[in-house]
């Protein structure tokens, strides 16, 4: 059974870029006054619309304010960078067809259709309801060949399906609820292929609805708009080694679009990089040749060489790249095990430290920790004092009702915005144009003041991975290095256990 929710329609929406980018030769004098105010330069804020959809869940099991505890915590974290949301409609799908845990498994569109009838509104007749769909999806500048190419026999897997969905509804962001999902949650970011009939959706686990988990969405929104994680996985070492020239190998357009950002020597900042509507074709297709090319722009904050040292810009990074220069990772798991011993530490080498009530990392053999006011830890991989950890790390502090995993480096806000700047995202509609949701904005301040992802898996802990005997006595060793005296470590322990009486009471 199919059951839309608050269906939310708006008469004679705002244009988007894209909408102004494909009219751009039959415009009218208002659409032109609209797009040359709106489009042509970047946006200073924005605020998106949701759309939640629930797939094979029963409408009783959804908590009466889950969308409303999310959005709420989504905006608290997103809002100091001036991004917004509000929902547009909410779907529930209790019997989906197209909802399954395996990847391979295929319906034909015609299979597929109840699930789009529910979503899109579309015809109860086979061949009306296509003609339906790309009428919807023509109106939101697919294009022809792509129109063409779709057929009633065309076959979807579970992420294909919601995602031609969610192309046909590219004005809001989709946010898929899922029991068969085989992670927390799931975000690809931004690719040049703006007029494919191929969208892009979050995806949500739907034992989110009774963990009632607030890390997860701000972290794959971020990787909605083109954030990576900080860390790497799987390495038995005390350092994790970084692979410049895998990386290096991956600039698809030999450097070229990424030195036209940031100057031939590297040394430019990357700011806010944007094209106006009214570009051209070529324009546009050298601007989407840095969606690849961008993640190396906040990778450099995330490396270290030499005895700890941070690089000082990108061009000293790329230059100890080519150099041969060894250079580390600063986030990463760790699973190291000595034969025949327990391991040294595993899970993430950046944790944090619940008797400082501060973030630490761990590096070398024998073990150092390195606290929040390390250059190379403070304001990357911890903020505020280090009681907040990155976004897109897995590194979760230990606080209610709001995420404290809410900070980015300067680089990584380059980034995103990066993401909300290419086509493909500028098809979302942005409410703070042309309109006055916006108005009253505080301003914000950066707080702080790579790579394009494709259907990239969180299996994301609530906790860091370790266990608490074992963090706990990471923890007290790590007191005993950081802070001088044997009576300080004992009253950080006592204050401790004073704090663990009253949080349980």
């Amino acid at each position: 059974m199919a059951l839309p929710i608050s269906s939310a329609q708006v008469e004679n929406p705002t244009p988007t870029w894209v909408d102004c980018w494909a009219s751009e030769d039959q415009i009218s004098e208002e659409m032109y006054e609209f797009c040359n105010e709106h489009h042509s330069i970047a946006p200073e804020k924005r605020l998106y619309e949701i759309r939640w959809v629930f797939l094979n869940v029963s409408q009783d099991k959804i908590p009466n304010d889950w969308v409303d505890i999310q959005l709420n915590n989504l905006n608290a974290v997103f809002s100091k960078w001036n991004f917004r949301f509000q929902t547009s409609e909410r779907v529930v799908i209790e019997d989906a067809v197209a909802e399954s845990n395996d990847y391979h498994q295929k319906w034909t569109l015609r299979e597929i259709l109840p699930d789009l009838r529910a979503q899109l509104g579309l015809s109860d007749e086979e061949e009306q309801a296509l003609i339906d769909l790309k009428e919807q999806l023509a109106e939101r500048h697919v294009s022809q060949r792509s129109l063409d190419e779709l057929t009633l026999d065309e076959e979807f897997n579970t992420a294909g399906a919601f995602r031609l969905a969610s192309r046909a509804r590219s004005e809001d962001i989709t946010v898929v609820i899922r029991p068969n999902l085989d992670a927390g949650g799931k975000s690809g970011g931004p690719n040049d292929e703006f007029q494919s009939a191929d969208g892009g959706a979050v995806e949500l686990n739907t034992n989110l609805l009774s963990s009632g988990a607030l890390t997860t969405l701000p972290h794959e929104m971020g990787h909605y708009f083109g954030l990576s994680h900080t860390h790497v996985l799987g390495f038995n070492t005390p350092e994790a080694k970084f692979d410049f020239n895998n990386l290096w190998s991956r600039m698809e357009f030999g450097g070229d679009a990424l030195r036209r950002a940031v100057g031939e020597d590297y040394s430019q900042p990357f700011g806010e990089q944007w094209i106006p509507y009214s570009a051209s074709d070529q324009e546009v297709e050298e601007f989407n040749q840095l969606i690849p090319e961008s993640l190396v722009w906040p990778v450099w904050r995330l490396t270290y060489h030499g005895d700890h040292q941070d690089f000082d810009n990108l061009a000293e990074f790329i230059a100890a790249g080519e150099a041969g220069e060894m250079i580390y990772r600063k986030n990463f798991q760790r699973n190291y095990v000595l034969e025949g011993q327990a391991p040294e530490w595993w899970g993430n080498n950046c944790i944090w430290n619940d008797l400082t009530q501060q973030g630490q990392c761990r590096y070398h053999e024998p073990m150092q920790v390195f606290d929040y006011n390390d250059s190379t830890i403070q304001d990357v991989m911890f903020f505020e004092n280090g009681t907040s950890s990155n976004l897109m790390s897995y590194i979760t502090p230990d606080y209610d009702n709001v995420s404290s995993r809410n900070g980015l480096s300067s680089e990584q806000i380059d980034k995103m915005r990066f993401g909300a700047n290419t086509p493909t995202r500028l098809l979302l509609r942005n409410h703070c144009l042309g309109t006055s949701l916006c108005d009253g904005w505080p301003e914000q301040t950066d707080p702080s003041g790579e790579e394009e992802i494709v259907e990239e898996s969180d299996n994301e802990p609530t906790e860091d991975d370790s266990t608490p005997v074992i963090e706990m006595i990471a923890a007290i060793i790590a007191i005993l290095l950081i802070i001088p005296g044997w009576a300080v470590a004992l009253l950080a322990i006592f204050a401790y256990f004073v704090r663990k009486s009253r949080k349980e009471n």
